[in-house]
């Protein structure tokens, strides 16, 4: 494989305390930075807020980091116990395992959860992401948004005003 040059713009100019090598390294960690936003955004579904409250908004995002923080703890301990590779884990197939076994465990004994958190955490090791080193993406909207007006009238207005027409 081909070398890969990449210009860093900084302030961080001593070489010798920053050696170019370490910079680079830096830069291409932030992916993950890049891919834990994401989780936290998209597939956790707080892309948007649903609150409306200064205060509500604070919990809500909290909740979320929260309930992110308990997903990573969950994917970790999978990792430990079942010998897979750390940080290697997907955060979208834990949490899809994590939803489909939450039925189960409200109507199970707690003989049954013991089992059942077993097979649970050796699903969520199985869910290895690839690794793929120095991965760059563009920074683009895949989806347009749809070519619809914004709801600022109540629904039940914009109902009648579709029926008088």
């Amino acid at each position: 494989m081909g070398s890969l040059n990449v210009y860093l713009a900084t302030t961080l100019l001593d070489a010798e305390v920053y050696p170019p090598e370490d910079l680079a390294d830096l830069y291409f960690q932030r992916w993950v930075v890049e891919l834990d936003f994401r989780h936290i955004k998209i597939t956790m579904q707080m892309d948007v807020l649903r609150c409306k409250t200064p205060q509500m908004v604070r919990k809500e995002l909290w909740c979320h980091l929260l309930a992110y923080n308990l997903i990573r703890h969950v994917m970790w301990e999978a990792e430990q116990i079942k010998g897979a590779r750390p940080g290697r884990t997907s955060f979208k197939g834990a949490i899809q395992y994590l939803i489909s076994f939450r039925a189960v465990f409200s109507v199970t004994t707690q003989q049954q959860k013991k089992v059942l958190i077993n097979q649970l955490l050796d699903l969520i090791a199985t869910q290895e992401v690839p690794y793929r080193p120095h991965r760059v993406e563009p920074r683009v909207k895949k989806r347009r948004p749809k070519k619809y007006r914004l709801m600022n009238k109540p629904r039940g207005d914009l109902r009648a005003a579709l029926i008088g027409a």
